[in-house]
């Protein structure tokens, strides 16, 4: 009866948070922050492996400016994490702060941060990537881990072959491929997308390549790729972007040849001045795509001209703002105490989202306008709520997972009544 009376009293204090915060809107930020005083604030650790890209800056933007506005939650951001003794290290610090859970962006060794975690009895979640099999199988029974939501590997696939045809059918020939880790597939997702680049441009074109696709994928070096045809060239520039030897790859590709199209298999924020001095260097102008976010950084980017007309990014596939607030819902169940409503049978789920596909400014402006407003949120308050327990006392776990999975825009848009 006790927990009944608490549930309903969170519940309560929650609404009447979001309520005056609706009708305060444009008021001074702190005088709507109600709920502060009423409900126990709790407090989650976010685990990044970069604080300044777009991506990630999207999430914590999300989290700080939303999800802290709506829920009685207090988020801890890391420093940027390069190895997992780094992100046990945070596990740990976040612990002393009084964090009751994380949500990771990092995914290394899994293990090994999973072992911190049930010494410290802090909840953990994968918010937003891949877990191969093996790894999967070897952690899911740790009761401190939550699970993972994020593109499966099929819609990694699909990321790169659906940019690769795109343009193909744009009339490209000569294709430049920004492999980013893939090389020696030293990050899966990045790998993938690369794999279905080079599927879709060998099916559409017909080519015949001179090594097998899962070999050209995964080079270390800048390299131009026997296609069988003349008229068709496909060079690739791998390599992470945030390394001065990876950009002076790059140039070097831009110095040697001259392309149609170029497919990035990941943002492309730390070049974009490069990208414009070479769309500028050319009449016809170069076609640009990305797997990606819908970030206001990329918002720029698809609205920034040339003289010529000339867009800087052209296709986007990629990650929106809100696609992020099934693991708050995990992690925020749990540490209310009601770990059974996203793992009932006591192992940690597996859940996948779809990407969002803009094709030029138009595409890319309406879908990135479901990220911004209180009012047109792609995942809301009210929806998440529906999947908390401490706000829906029939909250299911069948709930949540048909929640998180519904990120496409149509099921967006049914939400949103639309």
């Amino acid at each position: 009866m006790g927990n009944m009376k608490k549930r309903t009293k969170h519940a309560l204090c929650l609404l009447l948070a979001l309520m005056l915060s609706v009708l305060c809107v444009g008021c001074d930020r702190e005088s709507t922050n109600v709920q502060d005083d009423q409900v126990e604030t709790y407090k989650i650790g976010i685990a990044v492996y970069d604080r300044t890209g777009p991506e990630i800056l999207m999430f914590h933007d999300y989290y700080r400016n939303y999800i802290a506005e709506s829920f009685p939650v207090e988020f801890i951001i890391s420093d940027a994490l390069g190895s997992p003794e780094e992100e046990v290290e945070f596990i740990r610090s976040a612990k002393e702060q009084g964090a009751a859970g994380v949500i990771s962006f990092m995914g290394l060794d899994l293990p090994t941060v999973l072992e911190a975690c049930a010494e410290e009895e802090i909840y953990y979640v994968m918010a937003s990537g891949t877990i191969e099999d093996d790894v999967y199988e070897a952690v899911k029974e740790n009761p401190w881990f939550l699970g993972c939501i994020g593109p499966s590997l099929e819609e990694e696939y699909s990321a790169g072959s659906d940019m690769a045809e795109y343009f193909a059918e744009e009339g490209a020939r000569s294709f430049l491929i920004v492999s980013s880790g893939s090389w020696n597939q030293s990050n899966v997702m990045h790998y993938t997308r690369t794999v279905g680049m080079l599927t879709a441009l060998r099916d559409y074109f017909g080519l015949t390549y001179s090594e097998d696709i899962e070999t050209l994928a995964a080079v270390a070096e800048l390299t131009t790729i026997e296609t069988g045809r003349e008229d068709v060239t496909i060079t690739i520039s791998p390599g992470w972007l945030q390394e001065e030897s990876s950009i002076k790859t790059l140039e070097r590709a831009f110095a040697e040849g001259d392309y149609d199209a170029l497919l990035g298999a990941v943002g492309l924020t730390e070049v974009l001045d490069e990208i414009q001095a070479e769309i500028a260097s050319k009449d016809s102008g170069m076609l640009v795509g990305i797997v990606n976010c819908f970030s206001e950084e990329n918002f720029m980017a698809v609205e920034q001209k040339d003289a010529q007309g000339n867009a800087l990014v052209n296709y986007v596939k990629g990650k929106y703002a809100s696609m992020v607030a099934p693991a708050f819902v995990a992690v925020y169940n749990a540490v209310l105490g009601d770990a059974d409503v996203v793992n009932p049978g006591g192992e940690a789920f597996r859940l996948y989202q779809e990407y969002w596909t803009a094709r030029g400014e138009e595409e890319f402006v309406e879908l990135y306008s479901y990220t911004q407003s209180i009012y047109k949120n792609a995942y809301s308050s009210i929806d998440l709520m529906q999947v908390i327990r401490a706000y829906n006392e029939d909250a299911s776990f069948e709930q949540f997972k048909a929640l998180t999975e519904a990120c496409d825009m149509d099921s967006v848009r049914a939400r949103l009544g639309e």
